[in-house]
């Protein structure tokens, strides 16, 4: 028996050994890449799109696709499939990957998004949307003359890429050093004419645990799973909204709107400059400009409210637009109501005196186009309102070197006025946009929205945010245009007789923080403590700009919290240290506390609020509604990852596994016969045993 616990102890102690090993051979083996981002699954009412892998992931061999002869290569001559091809940014296009997927060549794909630098390769064009983007949601859904962009197709560079589904892992590269090591490897092993083993491979890893559609995944959701936790979750946040001086009487609003959401392939990917982070950045700016004269006592109280409103989940079927109207046609507007003239407050569609929403603005050249609903313009006040807009928006523009022009007779672009047109035809509103007809956007919903595409490009250094470039100057212009005619038609028509200008500097500053990096100093001022900011600096995500990814439904959304923080800046009151005591909340009136420009403390008291971003087929779950969106994203585990190694020959690896087995096999047969013999080979040390032989 005692021999038997040394050979047991033996093994176990060898195991443990290999164990604890094994993680420290396995990173020698395999490289694991960290800048990666990947392609997740969704779903909606009918189907599912996106990507996913086994639950052991994918593994291909490594082919860097630098032109079409490449794709070419894999389909004729490529001999060790499945490959993982790394596409060039401007080569990961549907026609391509499709023609791989129908070849049954690939089990994975790679792309190279590193933003600048010698890896970026920009295409001419490049929009993985549809060519008429949520249109099966949109105001002309079944309208036989404006349906399906008969009229007007506004994204004729669309592929609808970003809403197909494939049954492969992707992932998308953003570290050079990285990209570097891959193109290493493939340069060493696979790029010979006829590469042979050991070759350099790839292993993805993208388990998703959704399948088919948001009925079918929310039911599963509800029984009791293994994994203990939901298979989607809906996606949403939070709209945020806010008016210029408190409601303290019930009167007519007008709405300055845009979204705060874009869209790409890969979701992290979403600078969105145009679409409509311009709109974001005119409409900061507008609330800045009219929220420093309200402070120093140089803008009255308007006859009309001022109301500032930003979207979330717009580029997922209107989630957010659709979600506030819902919210007003069943008295729930706002979530947390108080009391004006004697009554809860309540806003409706039919409180809204006009609509004026910032769309793609950022290509424009100087010019301007006021689109409207031509179904409206049938009611002769409706489309007199509209015109008031216009005129506004024109005299306004004449001063600021801004040309205002209308399409004639065209629909609505994709918008999120279209869901308040939906519930109420009578509401007059405009559009503006940098296009007539199709989007000036060659990459609508594309990770190569950003600033190259614009000219907008700033210096990563802190003290240079300041820079003003054309692009700067152009939304200043905008946005001074704006202003002016948001004061007009909040007056009734009557024009300010002074100028109401955006800063370019702030405008500048505002881009830099977007679309750059978010460890900025305007960020900062805003931000709650010097504490809070010391925390975030430490972080990788503030080298970067906030992602513009909706995401899902109670997960904390950095973009939504910063944009309520910075209206509520803009256009409340300032109390400095010392006059904390006369910061005060009241009924429609918030208080939070920044750091402000000094970075001493601020106390600042507004009308800036939160409403619920996620959409009604979620409240009334109606999963399978056509109304309103019901687009949900799949669950994960953690273990999202792309792994770098090499890859022996079958014939080697038969090899070795055959001599694992043989060493395995004689390793049992001599510990059988030491066992058998123990009582030969081993001689007992006992004492006691040694008295009883004497």
């Amino acid at each position: 028996m005692a021999t038997e616990s040394v050979l047991w102890t033996v093994s176990i102690f060898l195991g443990l050994l290999f164990a604890a090993n094994g993680d420290k051979v396995a990173q020698k083996i395999y490289q694991q890449l960290s800048g990666v981002n990947p392609c997740v699954l969704l779903t909606n009412a009918t189907h599912q799109i996106g990507c996913t892998s086994s639950m052991s992931g994918h593994v291909g061999v490594l082919h860097y696709i630098k032109s079409e002869a490449d794709v070419d290569w894999i389909i004729q001559n490529g001999s060790h499939a499945p490959y993982v091809p790394l596409f060039r940014s401007d080569l990961f296009t549907l026609e391509i990957v499709d023609r791989l997927i129908q070849k049954e060549k690939i089990n994975g794909a790679l792309v190279i998004a590193v933003p600048s630098g010698k890896y970026r390769y920009t295409p001419k064009a490049d929009s993985p949307d549809y060519e008429c983007p949520k249109d099966n949601f949109g105001i002309y859904s079944g309208d036989k003359k404006y349906e399906n962009c008969k009229e007007v197709k506004w994204n004729p560079k669309g592929t609808g890429m970003s809403f197909k589904y494939f049954d492969i892992p992707m992932f998308a590269l953003n570290d050079e050093a990285e990209v570097d090591d891959l193109l290493q490897c493939y340069k060493t092993h696979n790029s010979q004419e006829h590469p042979d083993y050991p070759l350099c491979a790839v292993q993805l890893k993208d388990f998703m645990y959704a399948a088919k559609d948001t009925p079918t995944c929310v039911r599963k959701s509800n029984i009791p799973n293994p994994i203990g936790a939901n298979f989607c979750m809906p996606l949403g946040d939070k709209n945020v909204w806010g008016t210029l001086y408190p409601i303290k009487k019930k009167k007519k609003v007008v709405m300055l709107a845009t979204k705060l959401d874009s869209n790409s392939f890969f979701h992290d990917l979403v600078p969105g400059v145009d679409n409509d982070g311009s709109g974001i950045v005119v409409a900061l700016a507008v609330a800045k400009a009219l929220g420093a004269l309200k402070r120093n006592g140089s803008l009255p109280e308007t006859k009309n409210h001022i109301m500032f409103t930003f979207f979330q989940g717009e580029a997922w079927d209107y989630i957010g637009s659709s979600r506030m109207v819902y919210d007003m046609d069943k008295d729930e507007f706002p979530s947390d109501p108080w009391k004006v003239d004697g009554k809860d407050l309540t806003l409706k569609t039919g409180d809204i005196k006009y609509f004026l929403e910032l769309n793609q603005v950022g290509l424009s050249r100087n010019k301007l186009w006021a689109h409207s609903d031509p179904v409206s313009a049938k009611d002769s006040e409706t489309e007199g309102k509209v015109n008031n807009i216009v005129k506004a928006l024109e005299n306004a523009g004449k001063k600021y070197n801004l040309d205002i022009q209308e399409p004639a007779d065209k629909p609505l672009p994709p918008s999120s006025f279209q869901m308040f047109l939906k519930k109420n035809r009578s509401i007059p509103g405009i559009v503006l946009t940098d296009h007539k007809e199709e989007y000036s956007n060659k990459f609508y919903n594309s990770h190569f929205d950003d600033l190259y595409q614009v000219g907008g490009n700033v210096s990563m250094d802190n003290d240079t945010v300041y820079v003003i470039t054309e692009f700067t100057k152009k939304l200043s212009n905008i946005s001074s245009t704006v202003a002016t005619a948001l004061y007009t038609l909040a007056n009734d028509g009557t024009a300010p007789d002074f100028d109401i200008k955006a800063d370019e500097a702030l405008v500048g500053h505002l881009i830099f923080c977007l679309f750059n990096r978010s460890d900025c100093p305007l960020y900062r001022q805003a931000s709650d403590s010097n504490k809070t900011w010391t925390s975030f600096k430490k972080t990788p995500v503030s080298l970067k700009p906030f992602p513009r990814y909706v995401s899902v439904n109670g997960s904390s959304n950095a973009l939504t919290r910063t944009v309520k923080y910075l209206l509520l800046y803009f256009t409340g009151y300032h109390f400095p240290p010392g006059k904390y005591e006369e910061c005060k909340e009241s009924d429609g009136v918030e208080k939070i506390k920044v750091l402000g420009q000094k970075l001493q403390g601020l106390c600042v008291t507004g009308s800036v609020f939160e409403s619920p971003a996620v959409s009604p087929a979620f409240v009334e779950e109606n999963y399978d509604s056509t109304e309103y969106s019901t687009w949900a994203e799949s669950t994960w585990n953690d273990d999202l990852t792309v792994q770098l190694f090499l890859v022996a020959s079958p014939k080697l690896e038969g090899v070795t596994l055959g001599a694992g087995l043989t060493i395995t096999f004689l390793s049992f047969v001599l510990v059988y016969f030491i066992n058998k013999k123990a009582d030969v080979i081993f001689t007992s040390t006992d004492p006691l045993s040694s008295e009883l032989d004497n």
